[in-house]
């Protein structure tokens, strides 16, 4: 190889060793989190569904607590904007009950929430439902929307500023209460290598005087989510969730099974906090 064609391959070398170092350092940069997209929120919804009316109903559903207080509650007491779902003319408190802080609800009668929608359209002549973006045929008389029976949903969406405790939350933050009896148990597949899950006891009150063949399903969840943008938007999370479904006339203090998952998603890239927080699990 003579001297020219040995200088031309080095430089060749070269350049391309620059670019790609150039891009390199672009992805990695592009990948970085980026401080100012951190977020760090929390979800509680309450779901009542009752197939039949209710009358004189008092309801005490389990509530995210920490040290003794409820942001969650004192929203929905409050009527804060992080309130963005409740259904109109409802109101709410906060019972300090035997197994603490719980959110009540009372009525004199709860009937059930139905929706309706339209009936499917009617199939042309030549077996087969108008185009989208074409003309709809008309209704024939007498056909009435499809009736379906839908939940009540209570919804609260809260901002933090400080990184929530994702991996251990229970030892740190608000998590639905009372949670009495925590056990671990096997995760799912699709749940992530870093996750936990746990069925707890809790508790509700449902007192209600309902038709003997009523029932009334209840189901309260509570998120906790750390978000940000990292070539791409990621974070972690925990969840909680916990159900009855109660038949006949409400059967007062009911013990009910919760269940949660911690740890989920990632934690390369999370504040440090995060990061840190629960990076050892406690001993329940």
């Amino acid at each position: 190889m003579n001297r020219r064609l040995r200088i031309a391959v080095a430089a060749g070398l070269v350049v391309l060793l620059v670019a790609a170092a150039v891009l390199a350092f672009g992805f990695w940069q592009f990948t970085r989190p980026v401080p100012e997209s951190y977020s760090h929120t929390a979800e509680y919804r309450a779901y009542l569904q009752p197939d039949a009316t209710l009358t004189d109903v008092t309801l005490y559903l389990p509530l995210p607590v920490e040290n003794g207080s409820s942001p969650a509650g004192d929203a929905l007491v409050s009527g804060s904007p992080g309130v963005v779902d409740a259904p109109p003319g409802w109101s709410f408190a906060v019972e300090d009950t035997a197994y603490g802080p719980m959110l009540a609800l009372s009525f004199p009668e709860l009937a059930p929430n139905y929706v309706e929608r339209p009936p499917p359209r009617t199939v042309d002549p030549d077996g087969t439902t108008a185009a989208p973006g074409t003309a709809t045929p008309t209704v024939a008389p007498g056909r009435t929307p499809i009736r379906t029976l839908d939940s009540y949903l209570v919804s609260v969406e809260l901002a933090f500023e400080e990184p929530i405790d994702t991996r251990s939350p229970a030892d740190s933050e608000a998590v639905l209460r009372p949670r009495l009896n925590a056990t671990e148990v096997p995760c799912d597949e699709l749940t992530g290598e870093e996750a936990v899950c746990r069925r707890f006891g809790t508790r509700m009150y449902l007192s209600y005087d309902a038709p003997e063949n009523a029932t009334v399903d209840v189901l309260v969840t509570y998120e906790g989510r750390n978000d940000w943008f990292a070539g791409g938007w990621t974070g972690n999370s925990f969840r909680q969730s916990t159900r009855v479904v109660a038949t006949g006339d409400g059967p007062g203090w009911v013990a009910v099974d919760g269940e949660e998952t911690t740890g989920v998603g990632t934690y390369r890239g999370a504040p440090a906090a995060v990061v840190d927080a629960g990076a050892v699990e406690r001993t329940e």
